[in-house]
């Protein structure tokens, strides 16, 4: 299957019969988005710093280990 890495990471994880061919090295790159209201400087603010802060201090890693196991995504 071509998908993006997430999910190959994911299936593999869930049919251990399969594997992700090279999912931290990906042959094209595009990346991820939260649609946000046009123009709302200060939500967009507070999303980046809580993006940053939850990778920073373990949430993001916390949140995905049970979806993607040991594998760092970006």
């Amino acid at each position: 299957m071509t998908t993006d890495a997430s999910e190959t990471v994911w299936v593999a994880k869930e049919k251990p019969q399969l594997c992700a061919v090279h999912p931290t090295k990906p042959f094209d790159y595009f990346g991820k988005a939260y649609l946000l209201p046009r123009g709302d400087v200060v939500f967009k603010e507070y999303i980046d710093t809580w993006l940053t802060m939850a990778k920073k201090g373990g949430t993001w890693d916390a949140a995905t280990k049970p979806w993607f196991g040991d594998v760092t995504l970006g």
